[in-house]
């Protein structure tokens, strides 16, 4: 078989090497951004935006003003130190004005939480568990987290339903 790389006088095409190395290159680099937007949330829908929607990275939500919550859920063992930030502070940022979240998961889970819970409890998006960053595949990029402990009517299912983990959409509505 001969090699597509040669040409007919067995010397090398050097010019066939680098249309696929540059080919090679932009397919990676298309990947990481497609795995860049995965470790993003996107919040759209009603809120103030010129371009429809803003962006919010687990570093965004770092450099934020962070808040913990240590809580026991039905996910983890034990009481568990969540970190991120307030969703009705994230909810602010972007000028929300709706009555429902429709958050949805990077595997396309999606689920539906009154915008009341974020003002009348501690909710946050959770982007560090017990200090290390959410794991990849498993939680991250973010997650839904309910004081659950501070108040008993939080520690049932209604409320361990809204709690979404792989968050990476949320639709004000």
């Amino acid at each position: 078989m001969a090699n597509s790389f040669a040409k007919s006088d067995g010397s090398i095409n050097y010019g066939k090497y680098l249309v696929l190395a540059v080919m090679t290159v932009l397919l990676v680099f298309s990947a990481s951004l497609v795995r860049a937007d995965e470790h993003q949330l996107m919040i759209n829908g009603k809120i103030t935006s010129q371009n429809g929607a803003i962006y919010f990275s687990p570093g965004d939500m770092a450099a934020s003003s962070p808040i913990e919550v240590v809580t026991n859920s039905p996910w983890t063992t034990g009481k568990t130190r969540f970190r991120g930030v307030l969703l009705r502070d994230i909810l602010d940022k972007v000028e929300a004005d709706g009555s429902v979240l429709k958050a949805t998961a990077a595997d396309g889970f999606t689920v539906d939480i009154p915008i009341s819970d974020a003002e009348e409890y501690k909710v946050i998006i959770a982007y560090k568990m017990d200090g290390e960053w959410l794991e990849e595949g498993v939680y991250a990029p973010f997650w839904i987290i309910y004081p659950y402990d501070t108040d008993k009517n939080l520690a049932q299912e209604k409320y361990y339903g809204r709690s979404i983990w792989q968050l990476t959409k949320i639709t004000v509505e």
